[in-house]
């Protein structure tokens, strides 16, 4: 491969035998006859043309092999961005498994507790007094003074068992709730795993809602107060696991803003529109920390990050899933401490496709 060095190299010698290039050959007279005769050109002019032209092939070898390296770096470059979108997902789906597999553990431990704890030793006693006193259970009843507690004593029993009823079935639903959704989550992931790269028709509500369910638990967590906004608009096709990508993103976004912003009203608001018609919008809205001006510009630029533990790459492979989708993402921040709006554009028809 030829290098900058080697380029100016043969750009000066370029410059030197272009003087040379093209010349007619001239014509000297004959020394006895009289007629002219047709001189060879010199010997240096056709070296210098051999080499131009031995500089111009290499030339254009180099600006291909350059052109052909850039566009590997440029396709490996989106590949990395892709890869790191996509971790961020799998990264929330993990996170919302382990908060849902712990709430799981403390139901179980909790269940394993109050049982352990639950004392009926005195009910054997019980039923052994009146196994005894069976041929005179009635006088047994009312006038022994072990008898006589005996009424009240299966009273308070019964209450007790009503309690612990309710107290382990409350626990086994929470149980029940959280195994369902461990299996949702997983479900769903392995749904949009196997039809990753794969166009389909899909309900955008659907999609936003599965988004949500991914980011549920630190929503929960975060104490975050969620709104939805979503109007009816068709169904599109679209690779659903990129926007499913972009609007997790989006929505972890968020949630970092309005926990960062220290208020105690964190919102989000998540709205789906039609945009004309020919696109369908979703926007995801936060009254968090905002973004300045300066930054707005390079929101989307590959390794910005405000965040101290933040990698720069899930709004810039969001950006440009969003541009593989033939859609755009846009921001809007009136400034520091005014909240964020990203708005998310995707075709309602794919484009009609070019021979």
């Amino acid at each position: 491969m030829l290098y900058a060095s080697d380029l100016s190299k043969q750009t000066g010698r370029l410059g030197k035998v272009r003087s040379g290039v093209g010349r007619k050959a001239v014509l000297k007279p004959a020394a006895r006859n009289g007629r002219q005769t047709k001189a060879k050109p010199a010997t240096h002019f056709n070296d210098q043309d051999d080499a131009f032209l031995t500089d111009v092939a290499s030339l254009q070898e180099a600006l291909q092999e350059t052109r052909a390296e850039l566009e590997l770096a440029r396709k490996q470059l989106l590949e990395t961005s892709r890869f790191a979108g996509m971790a961020e997902v799998a990264t929330d789906v993990l996170h919302n498994v382990g908060n849902a597999l712990n709430s799981v553990n403390v139901s179980c431990s909790l269940a394993s507790d109050r049982v352990r704890d639950c004392s009926y030793s005195k009910l054997a006693k019980v039923a052994q007094l009146l196994n005894q006193n069976a041929d005179q259970l009635s006088e047994f009843l009312t006038t022994n003074p072990q008898g006589k507690h005996i009424g009240e004593y299966l009273m308070a029993l019964s209450q007790s068992f009503e309690e612990e009823k309710a107290f382990l079935s409350a626990e086994l639903s929470q149980l029940r709730k959280h195994v369902d959704h461990v299996n949702r989550i997983v479900a769903m992931q392995q749904n949009y795993a196997k039809l990753a790269g794969v166009q389909e028709t899909v309900d955008v509500a659907r999609l936003v809602e599965d988004a949500l369910q991914i980011n549920a638990a630190a929503l929960e967590r975060h104490a975050v107060e969620l709104h939805r906004q979503i109007e009816h608009v068709p169904p599109i096709l679209v690779d659903k696991h990129k926007v499913l990508q972009i609007l997790v993103n989006l929505i972890q976004n968020a949630k970092y803003a309005v926990s960062e912003a220290k208020r105690r009203d964190k919102e989000l608001t998540l709205r789906v529109a039609c945009a004309g018609e020919d696109y369908v919008q979703i926007q995801v809205n936060d009254n968090g920390v905002g973004i300045p001006p300066e930054n707005l510009a390079r929101i989307f630029e590959r390794g910005f990050t405000t965040r101290r533990n933040g990698h720069g790459f899930g709004l810039h492979s969001s950006a440009q899933a969003a541009r593989d989708l033939n859609g755009t993402l846009a921001v809007h921040s009136e400034g520091t401490g005014r909240g964020a709006v990203f708005t998310l554009k995707l075709p309602l028809k794919p484009p009609a496709s070019t021979s």
